[in-house]
């Protein structure tokens, strides 16, 4: 079992990988993050896990944020994943409850294997919303075929299962939802993965373009209606919003060593402190009280912490990237990469633009 105390000395070899060579995909650092049984730790001991709740899983991505961002964020998916599957399978229809120790099981075992699960949910012009997705998902004999394009695809083909949403039919899902989760082989006939990835910031995420064309699931995941009833998505909110805070905590270790000689840079830094370890607080309190189907109350609450520690936490970066004066101004810096990344992170998982809608459909409610 792997103790959250443990990931610094694991995030300190990421980071000293990531600077060796910050523009390819972190492939020794994900293996490395499969072999300690990082990626699997939101399973139970029972399922190969370490029993890892949604708050460690937070501290966990927060602390690889500060030393390599991107890895954060390809492993987030997982980590996710792994924790929401663990903790659902009590909400399955009766008619599903049976088969969930099988589904839970064949997961499990395949995270065990070192199998990568990547999310591959986004769509150009979707702006994260259920209701705009077009991916089409259609029960066949021989199972769900899905047909559909996606966007930054987390790994690209690095990845060897991809996590995809798409709108199905009452026909063919009496009581589904919007739309459902599938899982698909990244090698499987039909999907195409692009190499058009260049991003501004996560560069070595190699979030590529996915498009599916009359392509085999290896299976549906979750049961009808799924994120409605389960509302599994403020788990990873609180993931992706660790981020840009690790961000933050890598730039503060930055420009705090060597200390500053200057007392008014001392005291800047201080305050850049004690803005950190409110957000993380913030965060850490919200993530501690995940649980499945905890209701809108809850869903509020999540979008509201993501939002501000998204927003705060890249303004927290911006201004301690100034405080370098230039010194920092070249593209392969540590601290101009850690900036880009908080940018990239906030910005497209999921936009926040998305979230504040939602708040503003609390208030209007």
């Amino acid at each position: 079992m792997l103790r959250v105390e443990e990931v610094p000395e694991i995030a300190r070899r990421a980071g000293e990988r990531e600077r060796a060579d910050a523009e390819r995909y972190p492939t020794e650092t994900i293996r490395e993050l499969h072999e300690c049984g990082l990626i699997a730790a939101g399973f139970s001991p029972a399922n190969g896990g370490s029993g890892w709740t949604c708050l460690d899983a937070v501290r966990a991505v927060e602390t690889l944020a500060a030393e390599s961002p991107s890895a954060a964020l390809i492993v987030a998916m997982p980590v996710g994943f792994a924790g929401i599957t663990e903790a659902v399978g009590y909400l399955a229809p009766e008619a599903y409850r049976a088969e969930w120790p099988e589904q839970l099981a064949s997961i499990a075992e395949d995270f065990h294997a070192g199998t990568h699960y990547a999310a591959a949910n986004s769509e150009a012009g979707a702006g994260g919303s259920f209701d705009a997705t077009k991916t089409i998902a259609t029960r066949t004999a021989d199972g769900w075929r899905l047909s559909g394009a996606k966007i930054l695809a987390s790994g690209g083909a690095n990845a060897d299962v991809f996590f995809s949403i798409a709108k199905v039919t009452q026909d063919d899902l009496p009581g589904a939802g919007v739309v459902e989760g599938f899982l698909v082989s990244t090698r499987a006939p039909g999907v195409t993965i692009a190499t058009d990835w260049d991003g501004f910031g996560m560069r070595s995420t190699e979030s590529h373009s996915v498009r599916y064309q009359d392509v085999n699931a290896v299976r549906m995941w979750g049961f009808p209606n799924f994120f409605v009833v389960a509302q599994p998505l403020s788990y990873w909110f609180c993931l992706f919003a660790a981020i840009p805070l690790g961000c933050a905590a890598g730039l503060l270790a930055v420009m705090s060593t060597p200390a500053p000689a200057s007392p008014a840079v001392r005291l800047r830094l201080a305050e850049a402190r004690m803005k950190y370890e409110a957000l993380s607080a913030y965060l850490h309190e919200t993530a501690a009280a995940w649980r499945p189907a905890a209701g809108p109350e809850y869903a509020g609450r999540v979008l509201r912490t993501k939002t501000y520690v998204s927003q705060e936490a890249t303004k927290l970066c911006a201004e301690l990237f100034a405080l370098g004066g230039g010194r920092h101004y070249r593209r392969n810096d540590i601290a101009a990469r850690l900036l880009a990344d908080s940018f990239a992170g906030t910005a497209l998982r999921p936009p926040l633009a998305l979230a504040l809608d939602g708040l503003l459909a609390q208030f209007e409610d």
